[in-house]
């Protein structure tokens, strides 16, 4: 991964100009947290006018790309959760941390909304490899079989991909419905 200014703010654009999240690798913060840390002691040693600008400037284009990213994030997290699909492809492992604990909430607060009369949760994927269960007690969200599922509340209907349905079932969490 280049780390410069350019390539940032080659980022920042497509951030500004482009609805999709650009796809990020994981440890993208990272490596910018260490530029950025470099140009503030490259700074700090040999003060320059040229390095001052510099500093500063990837320091508010990389403010920009956050701010942006947090948005579409909290926007991804809300279509995902209620088309039922979780992925946090493409994502910086910041990010991830992030939209799961989003994903988390919001199903924390359909529970408390809707309690046992809570919307069916589907999780696109072929029919024949998925299972209808019934949860019989509130289940917190966790990584499955097939990847990250739930939460879910009590008595509610989920459709899920079959390995994790029998996973909750054979853990007397869930019953077949």
């Amino acid at each position: 991964m280049e780390v410069s200014f350019d390539a940032l703010r080659k980022i920042q654009l497509q951030e500004r100009n482009y609805a999709a999240l650009v796809p990020l690798e994981e440890d993208f913060f990272d490596a910018y947290r260490n530029h950025v840390e470099e140009q503030r002691k490259s700074l700090h040693e040999n003060f320059s006018l040229d390095a001052a600008s510099a500093y500063e400037g990837t320091r508010k284009l990389l403010s920009e790309v956050v701010t942006r990213r947090q948005q579409k994030i909290f926007l991804k997290a809300l279509r995902d959760f209620h088309a039922g699909t979780v992925s946090g492809s493409g994502l910086a492992r910041e990010e991830k941390d992030l939209y799961n604990s989003l994903i988390k909430l919001l199903g924390s607060y359909g529970s408390k909304l809707f309690g046992s009369f809570a919307a069916e949760t589907t999780i696109e994927k072929p029919a024949d490899t998925l299972m209808k269960v019934q949860l019989l007690s509130e289940v917190p969200q966790f990584v499955g079989i097939t990847g990250l599922i739930g939460p879910f509340g009590a008595n509610q209907i989920a459709t899920l991909p079959k390995e994790d349905a029998k996973l909750l079932v054979a853990q007397g969490v869930a019953q077949e419905a």
